[in-house]
């Protein structure tokens, strides 16, 4: 009784009087829509509350986008040539090449302004005596004036060898100013700037047809020059004098492959042999392995996912069905249907060939 007499709970329970004295479906669509309310307020709270966490959230910061730097506009055209006397030491572990050449350059500027002391090789290997590059001659001719340097160097150069060896390789070498500031344009003389030695031959490869063609390399620094926001752009203008040169497959294939050759061969001696054949089977996976480590200690890692790696897959999956096989049709089949066994023993061998002579020709180039 001292609860009731409390005055907040009192007035409480007048303001309940109303309803209490309701009909039960009249007292339930109150409940109904007071609940209704409730829930309209809370939602309603919710969202203004989301908004507002979402407002004060910071935005991702945007990357500035790439902005050229406001370069002096090219002046003058340098004109450039080339004639190539001598190729060699083309080395696959250190990815590079030597090359032996005459430069020639036109300049139609003025005398004094001549950049042609400037040309160096931008790909080009700088280890002592290894690398020339002097002028041997200059003379003023219509154009300009003509300028005629010596090269010689070892150049980098990326080989693609998953093709191997199938492949094909394109020698680049790129000319450039020493210094990627200078305001000089740099072009071919004519659409035959790259002449060869009628000569010249590479042991074990095809050569073809050289090109050269004006190029440009993207620096992405300003190079302490700031002159925009952002990340910057420079331009080097370059030539670059391009020789095509095809492996002649036949040659590298009888020699670096004889391994796999002789691992197929004993693979069929012994499924003709009736006796010793496990000595066989040892030798020909022996045979298979060491020629993969010969192939792997003269090219580079990334050859051995090419043609290479999945010929050595064939060769052992050749193996291990020429076992099975041979392991099923005696021990097995031969006691229980000796005639199907029979049968089985003579297709063994041209199966196996069948199947390895196949895969060699899907996985060819």
């Amino acid at each position: 009784m001292e609860r009731w007499s409390d005055p907040p709970a009192l007035a409480t329970v007048e303001k309940l009087r109303p309803i209490l004295v309701l009909a039960p479906g009249q007292r339930r669509c109150v409940w109904i829509k007071a609940l209704a309310l409730a829930l309209a307020s809370c939602l309603l709270v919710m969202t203004l509350e989301w908004r507002s966490v979402a407002t004060a959230q910071p935005q991702p910061q945007q990357t500035p986008a790439a902005v050229p730097i406001n370069q002096p506009p090219l002046g003058d055209q340098l004109k450039l040539g080339a004639y190539l006397t001598n190729l060699s030491d083309l080395d696959l572990l250190e990815n590079r090449f030597s090359a032996e050449f005459l430069l020639w350059s036109i300049w139609s500027g003025p005398p004094d302004e001549n950049p042609s002391d400037d040309l160096v090789l931008l790909n080009g290997i700088y280890d002592g005596d290894v690398q020339r590059f002097e002028r041997v001659g200059r003379q003023a001719v219509t154009d300009g004036v003509w300028s005629l340097y010596q090269v010689r160097s070892q150049v980098v150069q990326r080989w693609e060898l998953s093709r191997y060896p199938f492949d094909v390789q394109r020698l680049r070498i790129e000319v450039g100013l020493n210094n990627p500031m200078t305001p000089v344009g740099l072009t071919v003389v004519n659409d035959w700037a790259f002449p060869s030695n009628p000569g010249l031959t590479l042991p074990g490869w095809l050569l073809e047809e050289s090109s050269a063609f004006a190029s440009e390399r993207t620096l992405m620094s300003d190079l302490g020059m700031t002159q925009a926001q952002g990340m910057s752009l420079r331009r080097q203008p370059t030539v670059v004098f391009q020789i095509p040169i095809e492996r002649l497959s036949l040659l590298a294939f009888m020699p670096d492959f004889l391994g796999y050759i002789l691992a197929v061969g004993l693979c069929c001696l012994s499924l003709l042999i009736t006796r010793s054949r496990d000595d066989l089977i040892l030798a020909a996976v022996v045979s298979a392995g060491g020629n993969y480590v010969f192939i792997a200690s003269k090219l580079p890692v990334t050859a051995m996912n090419g043609f290479i790696g999945n010929l050595q897959l064939i060769f052992f999956l050749g193996v291990l069905y020429v076992v099975g096989a041979d392991e099923l049709i005696d021990n097995h089949l031969s006691n229980y249907t000796p005639r199907v066994s029979t049968l089985l023993r003579m297709g063994l061998l041209p199966s196996y060939l069948a199947f390895t002579l196949l895969g060699v020709y899907l996985i060819i180039p």
